[in-house]
């Protein structure tokens, strides 16, 4: 009986390329469907539409070839070397790629719906578009990599890193996001549904555009910035922060809520600030008067009562105007005690004149009369900012008792 040709696997009953040299080949739309390339040389080589469904290539080189259009659907490929390669629209359904190397591939449109991918590394890839719905990717490295409008619909990614991907427009619906590294990566535009990110670095991610609802994560994942604030896109940063607040909302988490909204105050208080200046640098006075205003009445804002989410500061600011009007009673001689013909300056009659109409609606009777025009005026000033700082000062208290 004559011996089975060397490239006849009897035993799997199926092509034996094990170890071939086929660098440089062209193997456009050829049917390679479970033949054994493990260990194959492919290097350059170009398969445009070929077939290697259930293929045994693992260890084989695909490198810096053409690929595009190619089926390795099922394909057995651990460790299998895809870099720089051309795969667009590829289909990698349900393979087997564990610590397959896909770094600097052109992936867009590529499908690895159900694949194990686990320990893959994809770094400086382009996969634009492409599928991993329902695909294990754990502890794969998926950093710098272009994810735009890609699929993660159920996958999991435990301890994946995504560190400064593009990840804008994505959906990870019911994905497993344990320990994943988003580290500076873009998730504008995302769909982030009901998923525990508390064990994810978050770390000046970029979220302007999401729609996050329901989610778990903590400030302190964010080490104090979204990404759009690092790179000083304050209306970005501004929206980053409106998504986190309607996010923690979501969760009841009424505390992270308000320091979200602070912080895209700021974000709106610099950017006007940024705005003015290069309005002024134009010299385009209109716009530069205006975001000059915004910028002013922020900073006004956030001064008195960060925002309506500091009692202390109303406080202070409640403290120096009683000072202040103080002072000017007994620069003005307004205040003249009954039964005699001259102003008091006394220090403690001034600042009780002065503390009880910041509290009261109407002048305090203490034994004082008000005289001359503007020290009338001045009363009722006081009088007025008064109210408004016990009406502000009330807002907050209830908000922080409502938490």
């Amino acid at each position: 009986m004559d011996a089975p040709a060397v490239w006849w696997d009897a035993q799997g009953r199926r092509l034996n390329l094990s170890d071939a040299v086929l660098s440089g080949f062209s193997l456009t739309d050829a049917d390679l469907s479970d033949a054994n390339l493990k260990r194959a040389d492919l290097t350059k080589g170009v398969g445009r539409g070929m077939r290697l469904d259930g293929a045994l290539i693992e260890e084989a080189s695909f490198k810096n070839g053409d690929f595009s259009g190619a089926s390795f659907n099922a394909a057995v490929a651990g460790q299998a070397s895809f870099q720089g390669a051309m795969l667009e629209d590829a289909r990698f359904t349900s393979a087997h790629l564990r610590f397959a190397r896909f770094q600097a591939a052109l992936l867009d449109g590529t499908d690895f719906e159900a694949a194990d991918a686990w320990g893959a590394d994809f770094t400086g890839a382009d996969a634009d578009r492409t599928v991993f719905r329902n695909a294990r990717l754990d502890e794969a490295n998926l950093s710098d990599v272009n994810l735009t409008f890609s699929d993660f619909e159920g996958a999991s990614l435990k301890g994946t890193k995504l560190r400064g991907s593009r990840l804008r427009g994505s959906n990870f619906a019911n994905a497993t996001l344990s320990g994943t590294d988003f580290e500076g990566a873009d998730l504008s535009e995302t769909r982030l549904i009901r998923l525990d990110l508390s064990n994810s670095n978050l770390r000046h991610t970029r979220f302007n555009g999401a729609w996050i609802e329901g989610c778990r994560l903590r400030v302190e994942q964010l080490d104090g910035a979204v990404g759009e604030e690092i790179d000083r896109n304050y209306d970005g940063a501004r929206g980053s922060y409106s998504v986190l607040e309607a996010n923690f909302t979501s969760i009841g988490a009424k505390a992270e809520a308000g320091w979200a909204y602070k912080k895209g105050r700021k974000m709106g208080c610099l950017s006007s600030w940024t705005k003015a200046r290069e309005a002024t640098h134009r010299k385009d006075w209109g716009p530069a008067l205006l975001h000059t205003y915004a910028w002013a009445s922020d900073r006004f804002v956030e001064w008195l009562c960060d925002y309506g989410e500091s009692m202390s500061r109303v406080l202070r600011a409640f403290l120096i105007l009683i000072a202040l009007f103080a002072a000017l009673y007994g620069i003005l001689g307004g205040l003249v005690p009954h039964g005699e013909e001259t102003a008091t300056h006394s220090l403690i009659d001034i600042v009780s004149y002065s503390a009880l109409n910041m509290m009261t609606s109407n002048p305090p009777e203490i034994g004082m009369s008000v005289v001359g025009r503007t020290a009338n005026i001045l009363v009722g000033l006081q009088g007025a900012l008064g109210i408004i700082l016990m009406g502000l000062f009330g807002y907050i208290l209830g908000n922080r008792i409502r938490r």
